[in-house]
């Protein structure tokens, strides 16, 4: 065994627990028994809930995370669509969310693995939070622009620069390597559990009430995510490296410029992180642009006014979050076996998916064919992280996460140019053509490089 898997990351249970005031011992109670496989007899589908305390506070926090990001894919992508009626303008925006993560998601990876994940994660939960305030007041006032939005989505994207790979990496932090999947799953069922409630929430205010009102619920809801969140132990990078035996090794002093040339190099000598990583660009370019192009899909093709549009688009969100759910929730039951092959075919049934709801123009039908969609999001955005997180070392895991951020940076630049290919030819067809080189991508992974497809 090389000497970077066994350097994977323990548990913080092996990590004395700091002192969190009017909290018992048993709230602080990080991770499972050290070493300890996941117990036998009953379904493993809820392990990581039922044995490890912290995990649930964690859980906890990011449904209020993942509730106002749901809800805010609908209000946002609703508002850019009746300001501008524009798909180059979803596509910009989009574009706007993610670049700042080219730049800085390398930077905020090399914190994540210096600061207490905890603290970066609340700091960015309050900036979030400012920002929801801030247009819901321009939307009570009358005077919100389509600018104030893009301004607004790079903000947070400065924010999610930082808070993703510390969201990450906190993970594997509290559960340890040998409930990894079923954690990460679990993560994703909570998602997804909010990808169903939430944008059928905002959907339905967008239709009865005014904008402005879904803002301040997800200022309410960032509010009450930071405050969970407190009943996660915070742990230094310092207390990491002591735990793993990397005392001495991390100078605070030292630049981060020096910290990501080491994360770039130790990525160079780890082939098979390098190969996930490229498959997982690969597949997420042809994936990502269905979700940022649906508010216009919805009012163009299944719609035929924008209070119409506005409940239907919530609730083919909605339905995606029901496949997504039912399909990460079969993921946390999994063996950690095959995850490679189960990934690609995860690809693929989204990829099928995606073909059947561009050529559809009938609501009904479309309604039916995004839950088998999200079936397949969901095991290729669960198993995609786990064999990831599997293979890098704890010394790594935030910059690394960041690599997997930056790429979805990288991919709004091809949300960006299929919105501007839909414009010009319609958005059935581009979004036909991507989930036809999504199946492709799929199949030639598969095909050409076994390697992949037999990793557990």
């Amino acid at each position: 065994m090389s000497r970077e898997r066994t350097e994977a990351a323990r548990p913080i249970a092996d990590i004395p627990p700091p002192r969190i005031p009017g909290a018992s011992a048993a709230d602080v109670a990080l991770g499972p028994p050290p070493g300890g496989p996941p117990p036998r007899g009953r379904p493993r589908t809820f392990d990581s809930l039922i044995e490890v305390p912290t995990f649930r506070w964690y859980i906890a926090s990011m449904t209020g995370n993942w509730a106002s990001m749901q809800m805010q894919q609908v209000a946002r992508g609703f508002l850019v669509y009746q300001l501008t009626g524009s798909f180059a303008a979803l596509g910009a925006m989009a574009l706007a969310n993610a670049a700042p993560r080219l730049f800085l998601a390398l930077y905020g990876g090399v914190v994540a693995d210096r600061m207490s994940r905890r603290y970066i994660i609340q700091a960015g939960q309050l900036f979030n939070a400012a920002l929801t305030a801030v247009v819901a007041a321009l939307l009570f006032a009358g005077v919100l622009r389509f600018e104030h939005l893009v301004v607004s989505a790079i903000l947070q994207g400065v924010s999610n620069s930082f808070t993703q790979p510390a969201r990450q990496a906190m993970i594997p932090e509290i559960v340890g390597i040998e409930r990894l999947t079923n954690a990460v799953a679990l993560n994703a069922s909570g998602m997804n559990t909010m990808r169903l409630l939430a944008p059928a929430l905002a959907g339905g205010m967008l239709a009865v009430t005014h904008a402005a009102w879904v803002y301040v619920l997800m200022t309410v809801l960032y509010v009450i995510a930071f405050f969970t969140m407190t009943r996660v132990p915070a742990v230094s990078g310092a207390e990491r490296d002591a735990a793993a035996g990397r005392r001495g090794r991390r100078s605070a002093g030292r630049g981060g410029i020096r910290d990501i040339a080491e994360a770039l190099s130790y990525l160079r000598g780890q082939p098979v992180l390098m190969m996930l990583l490229a498959v997982h660009l690969a597949i997420v370019v042809f994936s990502m642009p269905y979700q940022r192009l649906l508010p216009g899909f919805v009012d163009e093709v299944l719609s035929t006014n924008p209070d119409e549009a506005a409940w239907r688009f919530g609730l083919l969100l909605a339905l995606t979050g029901v496949g997504a759910l039912g399909g990460s929730l079969l993921v946390a039951s999994m063996p950690n076996r095959h995850r490679g092959a189960l990934l690609l075919g995860s690809s693929l049934v989204l990829g099928v998916s995606l073909l059947a709801f561009s050529a559809s123009s009938e609501f009904w039908l479309s309604a039916g064919i995004v839950i088998a969609l999200g079936v397949g999001q969901a095991g290729r955005q669960s198993l995609s992280n786990v064999l990831i997180q599997t293979h890098v070392s704890d010394e790594f895991r935030g910059r690394i996460s960041s690599i997997m951020m930056m790429e979805m940076g990288l991919t709004s630049f091809g949300t960006f140019a299929i919105g501007l290919l839909a414009a010009a030819i319609g958005v059935q067809y581009a979004l036909g053509g991507a989930a036809v080189a999504l199946v492709l991508v799929a199949i030639a992974v598969y095909a050409l490089v076994p390697t992949y497809r037999r990793l557990d």
